[in-house]
């Protein structure tokens, strides 16, 4: 069984718009369907707006967006389930808007249904947005079946509370489309296994996980992985593929459900493309003729140490090889793959890049390091060399209401501009600060932030809120400088 799911972009486009005109709103429609034995078949409906083309007003000093979502599912001119709804944006603080999900789940029987959606921005004067389409809800109830595949942009494994993006054992933020620039260096996925206990004539079954090129003829067997699971009602699997080394090209993602003759019972597919302009190529160094100049920048004792500085701007696959040679404990080795990797980085400047970062290395040593750390291997250290210094930097080393932290934004990342890193020290000791948080793509995600620097001064909440039912406090100013950029 083959399933897809099918990205819908809706979008009322304004020409010549000037300040203080209607924009146009952009919302992606992406659906998925699942089971659960208890109540049946369901389907979720995931919406996606863009924040910057809604329309904003202020109220009582707090300025936000609202849509009226109109979801009307039908059979034969009549009506099986209907939901109209206000939904609020996120609040505005200094004119940065965020975009935002919208998920809502519908218990549906088999069947084919005219799937009608209205979305009308309440602030605007332009017409509302609205698609029509059919619909068809299978039966996963019937022996062996998979749930629709989702690609993600973040999954995590044991959410303390609820929320619109929880499913059975993760909190699941869905990825938007199947294209996978180069600075997605995993893809993350998650699908559930039904009625594996009716299904399977056996206590065990096996879920292959498959790489095909469509348009590449290479080997893509390191890829292929085996997940070994006991049968049950439900099975969620939820995995991670390394995609950093994966060419520039077009491939499908295969997961097989295979019983112990490896027959296929069931199968699911997710189509991507993938554009890796910085492609790895092993770093050739072992026949490398060393410069006496590079040499003589590196104490010999050192050279483990200036290798593994390279962690923090290498890519996976580059990582794997660092710790590889590391391991061998060859100085000589060491200074090869150095002059190497910045011949490989600029081959007529290799000696002056590498000194640049040298400095800057030892600018981290000197900034972040800590009684157990080496500056690059820390967080702040990581995030400093990986990207740069930061355009400003907020720091709150004695919050009255929240453990220590800092704010680093940057104005510009590549084609990434506004970008965001929360850096705090739960444990409060002196530079041991962790990244919390960061809005730039591939950093870790933590929509609760807030909730966890407060944690000291709140209780758990089973609240479905991002600040897990943080309560104000006096001091409590890291929402406020967030937002203010």
């Amino acid at each position: 069984m083959k399933m897809k799911n099918i990205v819908l972009i809706l979008t009322m486009i304004l020409c010549g718009v000037s300040f203080g005109q209607d924009r146009g709103l952009k919302a992606y429609l992406n659906e998925s369907q699942y089971y659960l034995p208890e109540s049946g078949n369901y389907l979720e409906i995931q919406l996606n707006f863009t924040g910057h083309s809604l329309n904003y007003v202020t109220k009582d000093n707090v300025t936000y967006a609202e849509l009226e979502i109109s979801q009307v599912f039908s059979k034969n001119d009549t009506v099986v389930s209907a939901d109209r709804y206000l939904l609020k944006s996120p609040e505005v603080i200094d004119s940065i808007v965020d975009d935002f999900h919208d998920i809502q789940k519908y218990l549906l029987k088999p069947g084919k249904y005219n799937y009608d959606l209205v979305i009308k921005d309440i602030n605007s004067k332009n017409d509302a947005l609205s698609v029509s389409k059919v619909i068809e809800i299978e039966d996963l109830s019937l022996g062996l079946s998979l749930s629709s595949f989702t690609a993600a942009e973040s999954i995590t494994p044991n959410p303390k509370e609820q929320s619109i993006f929880t499913k059975i054992g993760y909190d699941v933020i869905p990825m938007l489309g199947n294209y996978y620039p180069t600075e997605i260096e995993n893809m993350l996925y998650y699908l559930e296994v039904y009625n594996t206990d009716k299904g399977i004539d056996d206590s065990v079954y096996v879920v292959e996980q498959k790489l095909i090129g469509r348009d590449v003829n290479i080997d893509l067997e390191q890829y292929t992985r085996y997940y070994r699971y006991k049968t049950s009602q439900i099975q969620p699997v939820s995995k991670l593929v390394d995609i950093s080394a994966l060419p520039t090209g077009a491939y499908t993602l295969e997961l097989n459900v295979l019983n112990r003759d490896k027959l296929v019972l069931a199968r699911s597919s997710f189509d991507f493309d993938r554009n890796n302009t910085e492609e790895i190529n092993e770093v050739a160094y072992e026949s490398v003729v060393l410069d006496p100049a590079f040499q003589e920048s590196i104490h010999e004792d050192s050279t483990g140490y200036y290798v593994a500085s390279l962690i923090p701007i290498s890519r996976q696959a580059e990582v794997k090889n660092i710790i590889s040679l590391l391991k061998m404990r060859d100085k000589e080795q060491n200074y090869r793959y150095l002059q190497a990797y910045w011949k490989q980085v600029d081959a007529k400047n290799a000696y002056e890049e590498w000194m640049k970062y040298k400095a800057q290395v030892q600018v981290v040593q000197k900034l972040f390091s800590t009684n157990f750390q080496v500056g690059f291997e820390t967080d702040m250290g990581r995030v400093f060399l990986q990207y740069g210094s930061p355009s400003s930097v907020i720091e709150q080393p004695s919050s009255p209401a929240e453990y220590p932290y800092e704010i680093w934004q940057y104005d510009q990342i590549k084609q990434y501009s506004n970008k965001r890193f929360v850096f705090y020290s739960p444990t409060n000791l002196s530079h041991d600060y962790r990244l919390l948080h960061s809005d730039m793509i591939g950093e870790i995600q933590n929509y609760r932030w807030k909730y966890a620097l407060n944690k000291r001064n709140t209780p758990d909440s089973d609240l479905d809120d991002p600040t897990g039912g943080a309560k104000p406090h006096f001091g409590g100013n890291s929402s406020l400088y967030y937002n203010s950029y």
